[in-house]
């Protein structure tokens, strides 16, 4: 499914709905419900650890366009709509081929080559 607009990458609303569950409110109006478990229990460290807890979970919020758990561990409200419209959390390889399909980006060497033109 291709992404409509810059609107679809904007959140206006999250929620917690589960353990580990979140629901998305995208300014596009899409509203999606995703479970973070599987990203989660592939990390470790004082970022995830208390996220186990439900009612700590439930403390996440918005900031600055991202999804932001109350330990400090934040998605991008991008990653999170692309893995919503893929049906689930993916790992980085599939998230980035996800990614390739929706942004248009140069190639490395011309981003390389542009900046060190102007330097």
């Amino acid at each position: 499914m291709a992404i409509a607009s810059d609107l679809s990458f904007r959140l206006s609303s999250a929620c917690a709905i589960g353990d580990q569950s979140v629901r998305l409110e995208y300014q596009d109006g899409a509203v999606f419900d995703l479970d973070l478990s599987m990203d989660l229990d592939r990390l470790e460290g004082p970022l995830v650890d208390g996220l186990k807890n439900p009612e700590v979970f439930a403390g996440l919020k918005i900031e600055y366009g991202s999804l932001v758990l109350p330990t400090g561990l934040d998605y991008g409200s991008d990653v999170l709509r692309l893995w919503c419209e893929s049906g689930g959390v993916a790992d980085q390889t599939l998230t980035d081929q996800l990614a390739s399909r929706h942004f248009s980006l140069p190639p490395i060497g011309l981003v390389e080559r542009d900046v060190a033109f102007r330097a």
